[in-house]
């Protein structure tokens, strides 16, 4: 289903985007990030936030009046920490991501313009790893996806972006990412685990070259 749902973004996005090549407005960006994970099961005492930086390309279609179609893929960091009696698990997980959103744009004096916009994203696990640590001793595994590993490989949700454009190109951003899509695999399932969904917010700049 997952890969259905990536397949159709990235179908659409070109489509559209591809018709109206003339017309495209280009860039990207880079921005930080706090990820968490939502996550539920009977030996888990609370759970922690980690660090993130995602590297992404900025492609826009103008529509009418005041409206963007906007693609930016690239990839996407994210992760969480819970806790379990004297075990801490840290998993960073690095996705190949493609965010699609319908924007706004609002001219305002003349700094630039102010832009809010949601969609969705869908996204394809490509490495990560699972830090373990108990008092005095920490080891790092390598994720594995897969229903039978640690984690599935493909997410997917909603997207929440706002940030300004200024007039000499360079661009403001914040966003948030609601994962939708549950990633725990079967073997977390048969220990208790009943949601693993990823979370993100993040601020950064961007650069729009056209």
């Amino acid at each position: 289903m997952m890969k259905k749902t990536l397949s159709m973004l990235l179908m659409v996005s070109i489509t559209c985007l591809a018709a109206n090549a003339q017309k495209l407005i280009v860039g990207g960006k880079i921005d930080g990030g706090i990820a968490y994970q939502q996550i539920k099961g009977p030996d888990i005492l609370s759970t922690g936030s980690l660090k993130t930086f995602n590297i992404k390309g900025i492609v826009q279609m103008p529509l009418k009046s005041g409206f963007w179609l906007e693609a930016e893929p690239g990839i996407a960091n994210k992760g969480g920490v819970f806790y379990q009696d004297a075990l801490t698990t840290t998993t960073h997980i690095t996705y190949l991501e493609l965010p699609v959103n319908l924007l706004h744009k609002w001219n305002f004096t003349n700094l630039g313009k102010y832009y809010l916009g949601a969609g969705g994203f869908g996204a394809e696990g490509i490495k990560g790893n699972i830090k373990y640590e108990t008092p005095g001793v920490a080891t790092t595994d390598k994720l594995k996806f897969g229903a039978n590993n640690d984690l599935r490989r493909f997410d997917a949700g909603l997207d929440f972006i706002t940030g300004f454009e200024f007039r000499n190109r360079v661009t403001f951003n914040m966003g948030y990412k609601l994962g939708l899509k549950d990633i725990e695999s079967i073997p977390e399932q048969d220990a208790g685990t009943t949601v693993m969904k990823n979370k993100e917010f993040t601020i950064g700049l961007g650069y729009i070259f056209k």
